[in-house]
This record gives structure tokens, C-alpha cells and sequence, in this order.
């Protein structure tokens, strides 16, 4: 990359790539059978789960050539296929993706231009970018990209679908976002009961106390039956909307909306990447002590069979998902419907997090197609299957 950066100096060796490791909002069944707070708990063990603090992530790039040298982009950057802004698109990328740069470079315009190569899981190439979008210092966050650099005809199926789906997905295993929309809020139906379970947890370690056996009844039939009233009633425990608010600044994630209790829990807005964040921070430890965070966990690995659309039902085979749907119908019971999916897909040598938001679906099918769809695509392109 030239004097600049400092790079075609320091390096001729061979770099390892990115190494790191049914009412509302579902069908509101109230089974009565409780797994109870002394119930055996099975765990994932810490190596399979592959933990990673996305905040912290340090990817790193690979060589493909004895000259190659690594570069990261400072920000969302499109690669070419010339050395010239009007150049045909390869592949959009984002802040702190590594890349692998050739020896190759033009001065077009005064401004210089590197070839570099970039690889993901499931594509790969070589391209140009502005040397001004590059660095060689390794960033410590996690790479950022656009779906077409995993599956260009995943990213085609999302830009059809435009502002009526958000995808947000968290590559842990090698340090790698991917986003679609991810920003925007969707309402959230009944993975709500995700972070009203966590808000309870939280306030109940806060004061050095273990949820009761009426609790532990309410949780279970709420996580893993989805039980309407079971999250009502947890969500007047904690406090509303102000126990929620509470329990995610404690936590650092914003992008969740509570919705008041004059308009339902149901009904709250979330960005599908404040979703990710706060399963990726459950996945790690980062909040809840290790008996409430296996618990939690032991009960989104259990969800009965009717709600397992998605991540829960189009995961790889033999994968280990911990996760919640929701889906609840806006305007009236005729629709139209917004649908979620999201949850921790672990495998043998794999493990990433995904949520999949709709919008105006025209029933419940349609939500539940797009989120099937989308699961299925990134856990083959992650998992390496065809």
C-alpha cells in the first residue's frame, strides 16, 4: 500500500485466516409441567460454545503469496473489479474486514489503489479499493460485512425483500458480522420473553436471591411453551418497561424498545443486531452467573416442537440451537403479521448467532418461509454445506 500505511516492508510470511476460534406472538400454550429450579441441567461445554466478545474480536487476514501483507478497512468500502470508482462491484464490505494484499497497485487520479484479496466462508476474490480505506494496524473488533460476501444470492433475496426484513448474523467462531437492516426496529412479539427472563434473572442475582418455584414454573412456560400469560406476569414482576430499560443499559445494548403496559410487552420495537448482541453476551457469560445463564440457556434449547420455525427447524443437522420465535398479527387478527427468529447455533466446529425480523407479511407462512430461508442459507455457507 506505499509509504502510507507501512506495510510492504514488514512482512513476507504466511498469515492464518481469521482465526478465532397461538394467539399473539406464538401459540400461548401454558403446559404445566415444570423442569423445576434443581432440574439437571445439560450444558454445552465452554470449547464447543467457542465464545468471543464481538466488542473485542481480533481477525486476521491470510496470505496468499510470499509477498502478501495484511490490510484491515476503516470503513464500509465497496471492492472492485478495476482500479476505478465506476468499476463493477464485487463485494460490499465494512469496517475491520482483513484482507490480504497482492503486490499489485495503481495511482488513478492522483489517489492510489490497492489489489487485495478477502474471503469468507462462503466466497471469496480479488479486488481493488482506495488505499485511503485501508490500514495495517489489526483492529480489535469484529468484522463487518454485507450478505453478499457470504451468499450473493442470499443478498439478491434480501435487497427483493428491501425494508420488510432485518437480518443480523455474528460469525463467533471467526470474528465476523454480517448485516442486513440490522439496525432497524422490528416489533419484537415473543422473543421478548428472552430479555424479560434475563431482566429477572438480573435483578434477582442483584439481591443475591434464586428465582422461586412459582418463577421457575413461569419461566419454563414462558421459554419454552411461549405462555403469553406466564411473560405477563414476569414483566409486572420486573417492573415494566422500566425493568427492561434498566436491565439493557446495565448490559451496554441499546436498540430495545419496551412497549408501555397500556399497549403490551408483545409489541415492543428491537433491532435484529441488538438481539445478536445480547445472545452473544449470554453465549459468552458476560451476564447472569453461570447456574442462571445454563438455565436460561437449558430452557431455549427446549422449546417444544410448534415453535421452532427458523433457526429452530432450518439449523444444520446435528446442531445444537438455542433460541426463541416470535410472530403476532399488527391491525387486526387478519394481519398482516410480523415474524422473528433468533437464537445461538452451536456445531462441531462452528458456532454463531443469527436473528432473522419480518414485517407486512401477508400470514404467518410467508414470515415463516423468509426466516427458514435465510437460517438455512447462512448455517450451510458457516457450516460449510452444500
Amino acid at each position: 500500500m506505499g509509504s502510507t500505511l507501512a506495510l510492504r516492508a514488514i512482512s513476507s510470511c504466511f498469515l492464518a485466516l481469521m482465526v478465532f476460534g397461538a394467539a399473539a406472538c406464538g401459540s400461548g400454550a401454558s403446559a404445566s409441567g415444570s423442569h423445576g429450579a434443581s432440574a439437571a441441567l445439560s450444558t454445552v461445554s465452554p470449547s464447543a460454545r467457542a465464545t468471543i466478545d464481538p466488542e473485542s474480536a481480533a481477525p486476521t487476514a491470510t496470505a496468499t503469496a510470499a509477498t502478501a501483507e495484511p490490510a484491515w478497512t476503516t470503513k464500509a468500502v465497496a471492492v472492485v473489479s478495476e482500479a476505478r470508482a465506476d468499476a463493477s462491484v464485487q463485494v460490499h464490505l465494512g469496517v475491520d474486514f482483513p484482507l490480504t494484499l497482492t503486490s499489485r497497485n495503481a495511482v488513478v487520479d492522483g489517489a492510489v489503489w490497492d489489489e487485495a484479496a478477502w474471503q469468507t466462508p462462503g466466497r471469496g476474490g480479488t479486488g481493488w479499493l482506495p488505499e485511503a480505506d485501508l490500514t495495517g494496524t489489526k483492529p480489535s473488533a469484529v468484522a463487518e460485512a454485507d450478505f453478499d460476501a457470504m451468499d450473493q444470492d442470499l443478498a439478491d433475496y434480501l435487497g427483493d425483500l428491501g425494508s420488510k426484513v432485518g437480518v443480523s448474523v455474528l460469525d463467533i467462531t471467526r470474528g465476523t458480522s454480517y448485516g442486513y437492516n440490522s439496525g432497524t426496529h422490528f416489533i419484537v412479539a415473543s422473543s421478548m420473553k428472552v430479555p424479560i427472563m434475563l431482566t429477572l434473572y438480573s435483578q434477582l442475582e442483584a439481591k443475591k436471591k434464586k428465582p422461586t418455584a412459582a418463577q421457575v414454573q413461569l419461566l419454563t412456560t414462558m421459554i419454552e411453551n411461549s405462555s403469553n400469560d406466564s411473560a405477563t406476569n414476569l414483566y409486572k414482576q420486573i417492573g415494566w418497561q422500566r425493568g427492561i430499560n434498566n436491565f439493557m443499559k446495565s448490559v451496554g445494548i441499546s436498540g430495545l424498545s419496551p412497549a408501555p403496559t397500556t399497549i403490551g410487552w408483545g409489541y415492543s420495537t428491537i433491532t435484529p443486531a441488538a438481539m445478536v448482541a445480547l445472545l452473544a453476551k449470554l453465549n459468552n457469560g458476560s451476564i447472569l452467573n453461570a447456574t442462571d445463564r445454563n438455565q436460561a440457556l437449558y430452557w431455549m434449547r427446549h422449546i417444544e416442537s410448534d415453535q421452532r420455525v427458523g433457526v429452530g427447524d432450518s439449523s444444520p443437522e446435528g446442531a445444537i440451537v438455542e433460541m426463541k420465535d416470535g410472530y403476532v398479527a399488527i391491525d387486526d387478527e387478519s394481519g398482516p403479521y410480523v415474524m422473528n427468529s433468533s437464537g445461538i447455533v452451536i456445531g462441531k466446529s462452528e458456532v454463531y448467532i443469527i436473528a432473522v425480523y419480518t414485517i407486512r407479511d401477508r400470514n404467518t407462512s410467508a414470515g415463516f418461509d423468509i426466516a427458514r430461508h435465510v437460517c438455512k442459507v447462512v448455517g450451510q455457507k458457516l457450516m460449510g454445506e452444500s
